[in-house]
């Protein structure tokens, strides 16, 4: 009796083991890297900014830009009935700092810290076992911090505003389960990315 149970038992072990590898995963868990920070919005307001103060309106300069990047960290589930859309949620967190001059000499500093969650969705026209080529869109919202300081005073102010990311391209390649990938885009997350994602 107890042999014809191990064998149901083994038996049954090995259906749900060749199940479990015609499931693709449900879940998926990505950390990226993006070049391209806050070009909507703030990137058009510095832009305007810098151009004012260096024809000479206040005799301020804002040079030697130090720019961090973007790092995310997203989540995804795919649907049950539609296993090629999938929706969830992006974190983004991005940081740059600037010199600010007057008459040629640096009198000061100032950072820009930008943390956005954005929730998320994403269409895969190719989802392949070691192959994914996809589309995703996000939006939501971004809270700067912006700090200035110089020799005299310091002074902080934060905001929020909407926020975006839209990948036009995006592609992944490696195991069912561990994946690196490129996307192409603009927004937040940067207008060029790379990472890693596990899929679960």
């Amino acid at each position: 009796m107890i042999k014809k149970l191990s064998i149901v038992f083994v038996a049954l072990l090995a259906v749900m083991s060749i199940h479990a590898q015609d499931e693709k995963p449900r879940h998926e868990i990505g950390v990226s890297y993006g070049l391209g920070v806050s070009l909507i919005g703030d990137g058009i307001g510095n832009a305007i900014g810098t151009g004012i103060f260096e024809i000479g309106f206040s005799g301020y300069k804002w040079t030697n830009r130090k720019e961090f990047g973007t790092l995310g960290v997203e989540y995804f589930y795919h649907l049950a009935d539609t296993p090629r859309a999938a929706i969830g949620g992006i974190f983004t967190y991005a940081r740059y700092g600037e010199d600010v001059e007057k008459d040629g000499a640096k009198i000061g500093e100032r950072t820009r810290t930008y943390m956005t969650l954005m929730p998320s969705v994403k269409y895969y026209y190719v989802d392949g076992k070691n192959f994914g080529l996809y589309s995703k869109a996000a939006a939501g919202v971004m809270m700067l911090r912006a700090k200035s300081e110089d020799s005299s005073k310091s002074d902080t102010d934060s905001n929020f505003r909407f926020m975006c990311q839209v990948s036009l391209l995006g592609i992944e390649a490696g195991s069912q389960n561990f994946r690196c990938f490129f996307e192409l885009g603009a927004g937040e997350q940067g207008i060029l990315l790379a990472g890693l994602r596990c899929k679960f």
